[in-house]
């Protein structure tokens, strides 16, 4: 695991419109239409992203911004050849250790009611925190790394 660089950028906003595409692609206009702000969000947000390599390729990242006194996952994403691996975890508990050393208690997050990784979070240590739409919020403790 590295910290991301600004090398990474088209790596996120790739994964993320394949995410769009796959999961929730009745929001694709809207998404595309909302680029340049997602694009900022991640740049702003490049500081709190990890990437995850394996065999110096890419093969996932978490990105995590403060919110209300806890870290909320903007984004976290294993590519489709490292899935089903474990590294889905290892990103989220890095992003929970990140979150800690910052000061935050805790880490929140949202997901698509049809998205798969939900079954991911709820192994992960994610508890129900209530739903936003099609949303399911999730949260757990920030803790650092053992």
């Amino acid at each position: 695991m590295r910290p991301a660089r600004e090398a990474d950028l088209p790596l996120v906003e790739a994964a993320e419109r394949a995410y769009i595409r796959d999961v929730e692609p009745a929001q694709e206009a809207a998404w595309t239409a909302a680029l340049d702000r997602n694009r900022a969000l991640w740049r702003d947000d490049l500081a709190r992203t990890t990437v995850l390599e394996v065999d110096g390729d890419p093969a996932g990242f978490v990105m995590w911004t403060p919110d209300d006194g806890a870290g909320l996952v903007v984004t976290v994403q294993v590519l489709p050849p490292y899935r089903r691996r474990g590294h889905g975890r290892r990103l989220l508990e890095a992003c929970a250790a990140d979150a800690a050393a910052a000061g935050h208690a805790e880490v929140r997050l949202g997901v698509h009611r049809d998205n798969p990784a939900r079954a991911l979070y709820e192994t992960a240590g994610f508890v129900p925190a209530g739903e936003d739409g099609e949303y399911l919020l999730y949260r757990r403790v920030a803790r650092a790394a053992r």
